[in-house]
């Protein structure tokens, strides 16, 4: 027991003796009494009830319990020694209070949460002050869109701020329950502003903005008829989701967020080619490199908007909604009807629904009616009132490289029933961009009332998927002494270090750049003060992770071997010519144009050429 349990238990004791002293001096024997074996007893047992009770408290279950069985024990042998009546009945008593206290000592131990190995509460643990489970890193980047939206930008981050009162405390509570932060709400802002039917131009859907394929991925429904993606509650579930499967691989929350914006191969390919696994160190598309900034700028925001300027933004309402399972699809029209509101009321509720009918993915259909008309419409349901079938003809457009067989086990539908249904055979064969009809939707049961102990009733409910991740790294990113600078017209190299009192070869080599020559617009990664060198810790952690990532590289080849190499190809690296590839695979120039069919020595980054033989 450490020393702040111990303490604990001794104040906890010192209260429980002040309540016990009068009926224990109410009950004190004679002078004479007190040199009894059944009187040190007695008090043998008052003292470990106070012990026992005092290790409970402070949290010591194991030895509150071993300490009542020890008692209890010697309580049985003083008992078996006749006592007289009076010191019987406390004897008694109190074995009755300290078999109550040892079960529930064993109870607190069985219900106990197993404690993760290397996270024990030590006495700094435990007198540590409560802090931030998500930190704001700040540094020029950061400041940069705060000042953006505290300036020029405030009329959007006041909007985005009103439009959040719908939904971030609904947001905040899924996130809470799937063991997130709950303050990776304010990924939102960022992604959709709380634009519930926000779409990017990649065609990313909803509040979190998920794409089709990772929305499926994580458990969404998008088809004719629902696209979850725009579900308030749902897309919360896979995102929470989605961020805990990125969490887990890199064990950093700048690199997972960048990693929701660009994909989490896109986040270990920049580790593995740079060597660092610091997210304001990394070179990525530059939308990932503004995205995190943009993050903490909300956060820091969000947490003080006092000092921004925007306590005084009027929210929105928050969303308040009854949820109502059914069995089989339902049309809006008719609900809405039955429950004494308006068909477009329930549109909004219920933005994952594409037309008039919801058509739940596995066989139940939960949809959300105004607060107070859950009651309203199961009353007339139980009356006796009828919901009618829905005719939900899906429909599917026919795909290259699909056949009837795929289709059919996409939709579990039998081929041969598809294929009569769309007079599919022989003459008329399945052709690309033919338009079919999915047989088994042509008509439905009648809706009834699904059981509400189905977890499927939930409008939270998305299934669960077990995605294993691709690498899991230790991560820990630092946003202090990092800034990004765009080069302006005039500037050089030497200009931009000598600016913030760098040298032209320390940012060469955090930028990967083949020479001193930069062009307008470019966008360097500078440190500065401490993060200009990487302590020799850092750098060893990240040695120790790439080298998980990455293969160790062959020893270069000599001239001999390098004729064997012909084939191999290359990627050109921002900053790269012809003549440097050249030099550095040992091959001429003119062997490089010729192997590639170039007429000219311009290439691109990220063109793919082939390495001829040495020559």
């Amino acid at each position: 027991m450490n020393r702040w349990t111990l303490a604990r238990a001794l104040w906890a004791g010192l209260i429980l003796m002040t309540i016990l002293a009068p009926a224990a001096r109410a009950q004190a024997p004679a002078e004479s009494d007190s040199l009894r074996p059944t009187s040190t007893a007695v008090q043998a047992a008052r003292t470990a009830y106070q012990e026992a009770w005092a290790l409970r408290v402070a949290g010591d279950f194991r030895q509150a319990a071993e300490r009542a069985d020890s008692a209890l024990a010697a309580i049985g042998r003083a008992l078996a020694s006749d006592p007289d009546a009076s010191a019987r009945r406390e004897l008694t008593e109190l074995q009755s209070r300290l078999g109550g206290m040892r079960d529930l000592a064993l109870n607190d131990l069985r219900t106990m949460p197993a404690v993760e190995p290397g996270n024990e509460a030590d006495d700094r643990v435990l007198n540590a002050p409560a802090g931030e489970p998500l930190e704001v890193q700040v540094n020029a980047d950061v400041h940069r869109w705060i000042q953006f939206f505290t300036g020029s930008g405030r009329s959007v981050f006041e909007r985005w701020l009103k439009r959040s009162g719908q939904y971030v405390e609904l947001f905040r509570a899924v996130l809470q329950r799937e063991g997130l932060p709950p303050d990776l709400v304010h990924l939102v802002f960022v992604e959709s502003g709380f634009n519930l039917h926000a779409r990017s131009y990649a065609a990313a859907v909803g509040p979190w903005q998920f794409l089709r394929s990772t929305g499926r991925l994580f458990g969404l429904t998008v088809n004719q008829w629902v696209d979850e993606r725009k579900d308030p509650e749902k897309s919360t579930v896979a995102a929470a989701r989605y961020l805990k499967h990125l969490y887990s691989i890199f064990g950093d929350w700048p690199l997972a967020l960048a990693s929701y914006n660009a994909g989490e191969g896109t986040v270990l390919r920049a580790i593995k080619r740079q060597g660092t696994t610091n997210y304001w160190d990394l070179k990525l598309p530059r939308q990932t490199e503004e995205y995190v900034p943009q993050f903490m700028a909300v956060l820091a925001i969000s947490r003080d908007p006092a000092r921004y300027g925007f306590d005084a933004v009027e929210l929105d309402e928050p969303v308040q909604f009854d949820e109502v399972a059914f069995k089989g699809p339902v049309d809006l029209r008719v609900i809405a009807r039955l429950c004494e509101s308006t068909y477009e009321e329930l549109k909004r509720l219920n933005p994952q629904v594409v037309r008039h009918a919801a058509v739940g993915a596995n066989g139940v259909t939960t949809l959300r009616v105004p607060d107070g008309k859950g009651p309203v419409l199961l009353e007339k349901l139980q009356a006796g009132a009828e919901l009618p079938a829905v005719n939900v003809t899906v429909q599917h457009k026919v795909r290259k490289g699909e056949t009837l067989s795929s289709i059919a086990a996409q939709f579990h539908v039998s081929a041969r029933s598809l294929a009569r249904a769309n007079g599919i055979g022989k003459k008329r064969p399945l052709r690309r961009g033919m338009v079919l009809t999915i047989p088994a939707s042509l008509a439905s049961h009648t809706p009834a009332l699904a059981d509400p102990e189905d977890p499927r009733a939930s409008t939270a409910y998305v299934p669960e998927r077990n995605i294993r991740p691709p690498a899991q790294i230790q991560a820990k990113s630092e946003a202090e002494g990092r800034a990004t600078h765009v080069v302006k017209r005039g500037e050089t190299l030497a200009s931009i270090a000598a600016q913030y009192g760098v040298s032209p070869a320390d940012i060469r080599a955090w930028n990967r750049l083949a020479s001193d020559a930069v062009r307008r617009g470019t966008r360097l990664k500078i440190r500065t003060g401490d993060s200009a060198a990487p302590s020799a810790e850092r750098q060893a952690a990240d040695s120790a992770v790439v080298a998980t990532l990455v293969p160790p590289r062959p020893a270069k080849a000599s001239a001999s071997q390098r004729g064997a190499s012909a084939g191999r190809t290359v990627i050109v690296r921002r900053g790269d010519t012809l003549g440097a590839i050249a030099a550095r695979h040992g091959v001429s120039v003119a062997a490089l144009k010729r192997a590639n069919g170039l007429r000219s020595s311009v290439i691109r980054t990220g063109q793919r050429l082939r390495l001829p033989s040495a020559g």
